[in-house]
């Protein structure tokens, strides 16, 4: 949860020369979206399994859950934080956040033109000042803004193959599954569990995966369960059995066989070769 001043708040927004890096230096996840908006150039930015050195004018868009870290040195720069359920209209929501590339980018920045600096800044300042003032209407000031900032940000965003792909798949039912693998990624691991849950047959909702964005739900299941058991594997010191069983599997020898058979391979040598 956000706080300021010692006050519950949707929103947070500071200089990143005020956050503390003894805690941004260790690998953490949030249950809230962060920006960094960098103005230098620092050390290295790692989200999740990737890592990005730190240029001027970067924007990264974290999503709640993702892991991340910064290497020294500190950037100079902006950090934005928000939780959207507590905005007052609601216009930035789980609904239009999930719409957009930025968050499922896992951590590609946006490496903004002097153009696209520009077209953002005026966003910033109206911000920063609402957040700073005392103006009964300040949170739905920075609302407002924070979704044109957004919008300005994801137009801006570099298309990929990928990217193009994925930005079929708004179909209601697929965004309701993926937010419902979110919520119960550690205790279902059957399409068929999800599709009885949304009220769907288990057939239906393969077709409308293979024809919206051509892979199948349980290629979507997978996919995550093996990007949670990469961040564990990265950011803790827990053994394969206790990834394992934090996942949902009961039997080790089964989350080793499911992982080498979704990376092609072994959890040993992935945390081994890739974990410095």
């Amino acid at each position: 949860m956000l706080q300021y001043n010692g006050t519950i708040s949707p929103f947070m927004i500071r200089k990143t020369e005020e956050v503390s890096m003894n805690i941004a230096t260790s690998p953490h996840r949030h249950n809230y979206y962060t920006l960094l908006w960098s103005f230098n150039n620092a050390g290295r930015h790692v989200v999740d399994s990737h890592v990005y050195p730190i240029y001027p004018k970067t924007i990264w868009f974290i999503a709640p859950g993702e892991v991340h870290c910064i290497e020294p040195p500190q950037p100079q720069g902006i950090m934005i934080q928000f939780i959207p359920e507590f905005f007052p209209a609601k216009s930035v929501n789980g609904e239009f956040l999930s719409r957009l590339e930025l968050f499922r980018s896992h951590g590609r920045p946006l490496i903004l033109s002097d153009d696209g600096a520009a077209a953002l800044m005026p966003h910033l300042v109206a911000m920063t000042d609402a957040f700073l003032s005392s103006s009964p209407f300040r949170m739905d000031l920075i609302e407002a803004h924070l979704k044109l900032f957004l919008l300005e940000c994801n137009s801006r965003y570099p298309l990929t193959a990928c990217t193009v792909t994925d930005s079929k798949n708004q179909h209601p039912a697929i965004a309701t599954f993926k937010e419902m693998v979110t919520l119960h990624l550690r205790e279902w691991h059957k399409v068929d569990q999800y599709a009885e849950a949304m009220c769907l047959s288990p057939h239906y909702l393969s077709e409308l995966f293979r024809q919206t964005i051509g892979q199948s739900p349980k290629t979507y299941l997978s996919s995550q369960l093996i990007a949670e058991a990469k961040r564990m594997a990265l950011f803790s010191e827990l053994s394969l059995k206790e990834i394992g069983f934090h996942l949902g599997f009961d039997d080790s020898s089964h989350f080793s066989r499911f992982f080498k058979q979704q990376t092609g391979i072994s959890f040993q040598h992935f945390r081994h070769t890739i974990v410095k």
